[in-house]
């Protein structure tokens, strides 16, 4: 049977069809090939198809997820404050109205519940309730009603919805009341029964917000409900933002809303006009179903006949030539090894080449297009395909085959990881690998690539004797990244590390101090009056003086401190060094450098800062509290006048938390109505009449008793609670002044302190007290008001044109503490001032200073030239009083003719100076 078969083969070894035979076969071989890398081909358009509706999904996610942020962040303002006026919802969600990012992005608004039987819902409206009503249609019987009292931007759209009864579409008031309850954010499908709006082209997103934020129970929260804010979105246009990067791949997209009661409801549609084009014919489809806060939507994608027809045949159609041009060899070898009798030594060797060569078709065919490398271990020998030596810009025929050739091309800075990774390979520890590092490129620059490794073969000890792996280009990739990187950690202005990136460092920090026990100096920094210098020049002037701070300061730090933008005109430098001497030089030269000028385009500008320093962990042992440590040190520097540096010490958390109690205290004082006002007299010095007086604000508070102005009007100022107290000494004020016209005198006059914050929040309501006055049909010259020098330095126009009202309808205007602040003449002439007040600190050296007494002479000279009359406060003895009425004083007040009184003790008083005619003395 042996030598029959040895025969046969011989035979048809010898037979002249041999060659006809290897030809058919390896023909047949090509066709099985070129089959397997179309299948391949098509495989990887299967996942490209597969990644693209994957991203379509995930983007649609980002999209709504981005809303839900914007919509948190509107929340935010109503947690901060529980009472927030159009105007400042305007100003806040502007930003997101205007950006382009959001272009489906319709309206941003707030829906105010109330119930009629609980006048705690309503009580802050600024509109009264009656008046409110007879605007909103509401259903007979029901208590509840949700008007939308603020919707921005305020186009013609927009605007048919304010105070609009959302609760009268049945639909919006479960979605609404579901989120009241629930307290989470819900999504309705419609915005209101209104024919104006597609039922399913705007969806909207409400989440509700409470007037009390803590410790709510579940059964509480419709009591507490103060409202909801609102997003209302174009759900088509948010689609196609979404899904276009993905249209553009060639892939065509439907959205369907599953949970209407109408059944599936289209949203979306790409592509041709007809819905169900390419539903028969599409070769890859999928679907994905999306929960969207409880509602189910399903995104439908088809492959286009575009996409279809971009599969990468060229693989398959170069394997095909080239098995053709093969096969025609084949058949040529062997009819040329039949014809010269060498066909077995031939076939031998073919066999031997084509197993090699089968091989490395396979792992290039595994692979993703990158450069190919085959290692032969025993040999020493590396082939490396054309596409490998072309991403490192060198030609087929540069760069031999020793692995020194590669390795000796890694960066120094990664060589290391990456040749210990290669000799686990080597010593069998590990079959595959994959890792990325730098490889310099023969024009000398350094490329990033992945390179990744398996073992194909191994010897009898299991160590590798050849190797494969790819090598890919990912240098596109790490410059995205890198990008990325900057916009999120360096400030764009100064290029100096913004918050994010500051804090990041500082944990790293504060981790490497914990174990080497060593100490870190923080300083904070603010600069002082660079709110004057953006005001007057222009915020681009004042990004060129934030561009100058940021390279001083880094001049004048060391190589391992780090110098950071916080936001606005806040810097922080971080020291590694912590000892007082160091940072005490650096702080120093840090003010000199900073109140040198800065040069700006058409002027110089003049700036200090206010520095704050703490060490940890001396102040502080977490990286939150040394942070409020800092911020308060430099809150006390700020309060010594700027332009110096200031140490934290525990006494300023003493004064920081008794600063928010009394913020705390404050709020609820004004509705507990702890406040009242007392009335200091103001004496002609040359008649000795009395037809004015001072209101000053006083705060009985129940626990701690009579709490100075001094102590709570800068905390009032600083969290804006100055605007309600002053509009009700306003108020008060002038209601006591109406009386005393009529029992003490019919040109009886109030003045009262108003403060620069006042001015501002009036500017933003377009309302003032004129508006006040005129719609209690009250005279002008009833009211004095008194400002201080600092409102005089607000570059905005707005001061001089309210000060110009005033000066129209009568009312005459006090510049207090003169001589105390930034006094200049061009003040006085520049602005409408009827009286100038002499601060107390001249008048009390009076007899003692001459100094004081030349101040006091020539500010009544100056006042009198340019028309306007004089008030000198703090008199306290007939010595002063007697100077002050031969300089030509106009008026005077203080304890020498009487202490501020309650409004009842005044007109005692004022009935007891007249009768006695009591003369100066």
């Amino acid at each position: 049977m042996f030598r029959f078969n040895m025969a046969s083969l011989h035979q048809l070894l010898s037979s002249r069809w041999i060659a006809a035979v290897v030809l058919l076969c390896a023909l047949q071989t090509t066709f099985l090939l070129w089959m397997s890398e179309r299948n391949h081909a098509d495989a990887l358009q299967a996942v490209k198809f597969k990644q693209a509706a994957v991203s379509a999904s995930e983007s649609i996610q980002q999209r709504l997820n981005a809303y839900r942020q914007i919509l948190k962040g509107v929340e935010q303002l109503y947690i901060s404050s529980q009472f927030v006026s159009a105007e400042e919802f305007r100003l806040y969600v502007d930003d997101y109205l205007k950006s382009t990012e959001y272009n489906s992005l319709n309206a941003l608004g707030f829906i105010k519940y109330i119930d009629l039987h609980d006048p705690e819902t309503f009580k802050d409206l600024e509109t009264p309730l009656p008046q409110l009503l007879k605007q909103l249609p509401v259903i007979k019987g029901d208590n509840e009603i949700a008007p939308v009292l603020y919707v921005e931007p305020r186009n013609d759209a927009n605007r048919e919805t304010l105070l609009k009864n959302t609760f009268l579409d049945a639909q919006l008031r479960a979605d609404l009341l579901e989120a009241g309850d629930g307290d989470r954010l819900v999504m309705s499908g419609r915005y209101a029964e209104s024919n104006s709006v597609h039922p399913y082209k705007n969806y909207m997103f409400h989440a509700p917000v409470y007037r009390h934020h803590e410790g709510i129970q579940t059964s509480d929260r419709r009591h507490w409900l103060n409202g909801w804010v609102f997003l209302r979105f174009d759900v088509a246009a948010l689609l196609a933002e979404a899904l276009h990067p993905m249209e553009l791949r060639l892939v065509h997209f439907d959205v369907f809303d599953l949970g209407r009661q109408e059944g599936q409801v289209p949203l979306y549609h790409s592509g041709s006009e007809d819905a169900h084009v390419h539903d028969n014919e599409a070769e890859y489809a999928l679907a994905y179903t999306l929960n969207v806060n409880g509602q189910v939507w399903r995104l439908q994608a088809r492959s286009t006949p575009a996409f279809e027809a971009d599969a990468d045949y060229r693989d398959a159609n170069d394997i095909g030539m080239l098995g053709v041009v093969i096969s025609l060899l084949l058949g040529a070898l062997a009819q040329f090894a039949l014809v010269r009798h060498r066909t077995r030594n031939t076939l031998a060797e073919y066999d031997q080449a084509l197993s090699s060569s089968e091989q490395r078709w396979k792992f290039a065919m595994e692979s993703t297009g990158d450069g190919v490398w085959d290692w032969n271990v025993p040999e020493h020998k590396v082939i490396f395909s054309e596409h490998w030596k072309k991403i490192l810009g060198f030609a087929a025929h540069e760069l031999d085959d020793k692995p020194d050739s590669w390795n000796q091309r890694i960066h120094p800075d990664d060589a290391g990881a990456a040749m210990d990774l290669h000799q686990q390979v080597l010593n069998g520890e590990r079959e595959q690998y994959a890792i990325e590092y730098r490889m310099l490129c023969k024009d000398g620059n350094w490329k990033w690539v992945f390179d990744r490794g398996m073992v194909l073969m191994q010897d009898v000890q299991g160590k590798p004797t050849r190797i494969l792996g790819t090598l890919a280009d990912i240098s596109k990739i790490k410059q995205s990244e890198e990008v990325v990187w900057q916009y999120a950690n360096v400030d764009t202005l100064t290029g100096l590390p913004n918050r994010r990136l500051f804090f990041d460092r500082l944990d790293h920090a504060l981790h490497g101090i914990k174990s080497n026990g060593q100490k870190l100096a923080i300083i904070f920094l603010d600069l002082d009056r660079f709110k004057e210098v953006n005001d007057s020049q222009g915020h681009d002037q004042g990004d060129k003086l934030l561009l100058q701070a940021g390279k001083r300061l880094i001049g004048c730090v060391g190589n391992h401190d780090l110098v950071a933008r916080l936001g606005g005109d806040e810097f922080v430098l971080m020291l590694s060094d912590a000892h007082a001497s160091h940072v005490e030089v650096l702080a120093q030269r840090v003010l000199e450098a900073l109140s040198q000028p800065f040069q700006l385009d058409e002027t110089h500008a003049y700036v200090s800062a206010s520095l704050g320093i703490a060490i940890y962990p001396d102040d502080a042992g977490n990286k939150e509290d040394l942070m409020k440590r800092v911020d308060q040190a430099m809150y006390a520097s700020k309060q010594k006048g700027g332009n110096c540096f200031t140490y934290f010490t525990p006494r300023m958390q003493q004064n920081a938390e008794n600063r928010m109690r009394l913020s705390h205290d404050l709020r609820q004082a004004i509705s507990e109505e702890e406040f009242f006002l007392e009335y200091q007299p103001v004496v002609n010095l040359q008649t000795n009449m009395v037809v004015k007086a001072e209101a000053l604000l006083r705060w009985q508070h129940p626990v701690k008793g009579l709490i100075p102005p001094m102590e709570f009007i800068g905390i009032a100022e600083d969290n804006l609670l100055i605007v309600p107290i002053g509009e009700w000494v306003f108020k008060t004020a002038i209601a006591q002044c109406r009386q005393w016209r009529q029992s003490l005198h019919p040109m009886f006059q109030l003045a009262v302190n108003k403060s620069p914050v006042q001015f501002a929040a009036e500017h933003r309501k377009n309302e003032d007290w004129l508006f006040e006055m005129a719609k209690n049909h009250l005279e002008g010259n009833m009211v004095v008001v008194e400002i201080t020098e600092r409102l005089l330095l607000d570059g905005s126009t707005h001061v001089s044109e309210r000060l110009a009202q005033y000066q129209q309808a009568g009312v005459q205007v006090a510049l207090d503490d003169f001589g105390t602040g930034y006094s200049a003449l061009s003040y006085l002439k520049k602005f409408p001032i009827d009286y100038v007040k002499i601060d107390r600190s001249f008048v009390r050296e009076l007899g003692t200073s001459s100094q004081d007494e030349a101040l006091c002479r020539a500010i009544i000279v100056m006042a009198h030239s340019l028309g306007m009359q004089v008030i000198a406060e703090g008199i306290e003895n007939q010595r002063q009083l007697r100077m002050l009425q031969e300089m030509g004083c106009d008026f005077g007040q203080g304890y020498y003719f009487s202490p501020p009184l309650r409004a009842e003790a005044f007109t005692v008083w004022h009935h007891a100076w007249h009768q006695q005619a009591i003369q100066p003395r």
